[in-house]
């Protein structure tokens, strides 16, 4: 279930985009709604919330937190996401990934509760989780000078996090752009020295180009590279891009069964089922159940009913954000819009009105 039309095109600068605008005529999947509403429905600082790891507060560590934050950035950043609310969201993902990415900043969060800016910042620049790295040489001078800056003391905007977590938004961890291992502003780029010997390049990822060592005319020749060599100067690279492969692809959840439609059929859903309890009809591609036996049809049949309640209750969500907006748009400078507000009041929800049917 998407919105039609084509995404907006962006001119590469966080500061002079506007995300709102034109979203009712972008593109967006079931899942980043899904996610959209979830995040909003959350209390401002319910962060362990927003980023979907309540359950394990209490033993989620660093890495789960980042990947947590990476997943939820992709379904909700407005470049991607058209829904009218996914700029809210994508601000409230990065705020709680603003405070849970820093160890100091959870540590008051969990020990206070409450966004720890406004409880300890006194009005002082809030740090961003990888302002480090851009910030090397200002709290160097801030130790000489006997401050007491840390290497986070910057104020960065949820785009700025995303594309330094990302590597100049949404080209990959590894794009252009700046980043983590970029050249622009999200850090100052990494050398790795493959043991130096004869053909072995020197990898650089980002920053100025590294100085040449001057060569002792004198000194011996070096000997060839050995194959030891060559592999302990490539571990580095290895850990870099086959690790988090390897886990992207471990960490991958499987299809849960065949897609569903319960509006209408449409190829290739043209296959009619009831669902078990609330018999209500829908279809399915034919070829996702070949070979299903009688029983697995019936189980097939069971989850339909929790598929049909769930996508009722996105639906019945975004029927009430769309009346909650046009009362707020009845609510002007200098009183209230009757016509708007009696617009508002008689809108009709048929899909809250179908979870209601439903549960009595």
């Amino acid at each position: 279930m998407s919105a039609s039309g084509t995404d907006a095109k962006s001119n590469g600068t966080a500061k002079s985009r506007d995300h709102n605008q034109g979203n009712q005529d972008r593109k967006y999947t079931l899942e980043q709604k899904t996610a959209v509403l979830r995040v909003r429905r959350c209390a401002p600082t319910a962060f362990y919330e927003i980023l979907g790891i309540e359950d394990v507060r209490a033993t989620v560590t660093e890495s789960e937190i980042k990947k947590a934050y990476r997943k939820l950035s992709l379904l909700t950043h407005p470049d991607k996401n058209g829904h009218e609310h996914a700029d809210e969201a994508f601000k409230m993902v990065s705020r709680a990934f603003g405070v849970l990415g820093d160890k100091e900043k959870r540590q008051k969060y969990d020990r206070y509760g409450g966004d720890p800016d406004s409880r300890f910042g006194g009005g002082a620049p809030q740090p961003g989780p990888f302002s480090g790295f851009s910030q090397r040489q200002s709290s160097a001078r801030g130790q000489q000078r006997g401050g007491g800056g840390g290497m986070w003391e910057e104020e960065i905007t949820p785009e700025e996090m995303f594309n330094r977590f990302f590597g100049g938004g949404l080209g990959g961890a590894f794009g252009g752009g700046g980043g983590i291992f970029g050249d622009g502003p999200g850090g100052p780029g990494f050398v790795f020295n493959m043991n130096g010997g004869p053909g072995i390049r020197v990898q650089q990822f980002g920053g100025a180009r590294p100085r040449r060592r001057p060569r002792d005319p004198n000194a011996p020749p070096e000997p060839p590279p050995t194959l030891s060599s060559v592999l302990t100067g490539l571990l580095p690279l290895l850990l870099i891009f086959v690790l988090p492969l390897l886990s992207s692809l471990f960490s991958g959840s499987s299809p849960s069964g065949p897609e569903m439609r319960f509006d209408q059929a449409v190829p290739p859903h043209t296959m009619p089922r009831h669902s078990k309890h609330y018999k209500k009809e829908y279809w399915i591609n034919p070829v996702q159940v070949e070979g299903y036996t009688a029983r697995k049809l019936v189980e097939l049949d069971s989850r339909a009913d929790n598929v049909y309640v769930n996508e009722l209750k996105i639906l019945c969500q975004d029927e009430r954000d769309k009346r909650d907006q046009l009362i707020q748009d009845a609510q002007g400078w200098f009183g209230i819009d009757r016509a708007k507000m009696h617009e508002a009041k008689s809108m009709s929800l048929p899909n809250c009105q179908t979870l209601l049917d439903l549960s009595r």
